[in-house]
């Protein structure tokens, strides 16, 4: 791939996630976004067709209007982006793509070059029917789904649920019945197979609660959801490690500049 279609896929995916606002953001207004795809195409070397393409293909994983590509899973590339960019605020993403569209030799830098090589790496043939849903309609639709099914089935222990999901502790929901406390982190898979992902935190957490831990697999989530539940997945799986590289915006003073005061 080439650079510019890297860098491409980089704007249009914040785009994707912050739409009307991103727009905004990059200076256009609100009913421009055609002029706008056009603009950052020219900007950055690419068709503006295929701007707005790669903003549809990151849909299916924002919340968002529109549908987007929701008919297949993101390919390599596009999961790349994901994995460095969805851990930035919004005022990150805005500088950095700003820094791309406004300044010529900000591509060209170390640090914009490896985090493009990840991206434009040709990746081989191997598929799999699914992948991992990223956390955003989909997987909020995976964690609803499971939200229904406790209030039916009462499984994997009925009480109290509470929802713990913005609190960053390593998993979606904690239930409490009479006295002890059990742990449930919901995964979900748009067809009947595919891998899942752990988050180091999560993976820590499952190793250290044991028993208590609950994995929640919500399969076929587009059409005849199914819940599975594992207690202590730790005990049962032995996931591979995958180290990646997440983008990370610093603003840094020299020694000059301090000597200015």
């Amino acid at each position: 791939m080439k650079q510019s279609n890297a860098l491409a896929l980089i704007v249009a995916y914040y785009l994707s996630k912050y739409d009307d606002l991103a727009y905004e953001q990059l200076g256009f207004k609100k009913g421009q976004k055609t002029a706008a795809h056009k603009e950052l195409g020219r900007i950055l070397g690419v068709n503006s067709n295929s701007v707005k393409n790669m903003r549809d293909e990151f849909d299916p994983i924002h919340d968002n209007p529109r549908a987007g590509w929701h008919q297949r899973p993101l390919r390599p590339s596009r999961a790349k982006v994901v994995e460095q960019f969805q851990e930035m605020t919004q005022e990150e993403i805005r500088d950095f793509v700003l820094e791309l569209l406004t300044n010529p030799k900000f591509s060209h830098t170390e640090e914009v070059e490896e985090i493009v090589e990840p991206i434009s790496r040709r990746e081989g043939k191997k598929t799999t029917k699914s992948i991992f849903i990223l956390r955003g309609p989909t997987g909020r639709k995976a964690e609803e789904l499971f939200l229904s099914h406790h209030r039916k089935f009462k499984l994997p222990s009925p009480g109290t649920l509470t929802d713990m999901r913005d609190q960053g502790c390593g998993y979606d929901f904690e239930i409490s019945d009479d006295g002890k406390i059990f742990q449930i982190e919901v995964k979900g898979l748009d067809g009947s197979s595919g891998g899942i992902s752990f988050t180091s935190k999560e993976w820590d957490v499952a190793q250290k609660k044991q028993d208590s831990y609950f994995l929640a697999i919500v399969r076929n989530i587009s059409t005849i959801p199914v819940v599975s539940l594992i207690q202590n997945p730790a005990s049962v799986f032995s996931p591979k490690k995958h180290v990646f590289t997440t983008v990370q915006v610093r603003w840094n003073l020299s020694n000059s500049d301090l000597q200015k005061e």
